[in-house]
């Protein structure tokens, strides 16, 4: 989980993946990738998912995320965007995006 770099810094990072494969052709991947530096004080993830590679009508989500704790690490300031699926009255999907800004508190690091 920690490396420590020229006994200077310790750096983090997070992976998480998950593959679904199933008889039909369709193939499923769920992805994540974290890194948290600067003391663990400022983390960056990136994050995805694709439905049904490998078949017609395949969809894609990505999204992204920082995060900066401060004030002895409880308090953070919080950015995300990426994307999205919007489902129509049709059946259809209708691709979009998001951004979000915030501050939050917790107890965990």
């Amino acid at each position: 989980d920690a490396v420590r770099l020229s006994g200077m810094r310790q750096r983090h990072l997070f992976l998480s993946l998950g593959v679904e494969a199933f008889s039909w052709g369709r193939v499923d991947v769920d992805g994540r990738v974290e890194a948290q530096l600067l003391h663990r004080d400022f983390s960056l993830g990136v994050g995805g998912l694709a439905t049904a590679m490998g078949q017609s009508g395949a969809r894609y989500v990505v999204s992204g995320e920082a995060r900066w704790r401060f004030l002895g690490g409880n308090l953070y300031a919080l950015g995300q965007g990426g994307t999205l699926l919007f489902p129509m009255p049709e059946g259809t999907l209708r691709p979009g995006a998001f951004a979000a800004v915030g501050l939050g508190v917790d107890n965990a690091r």
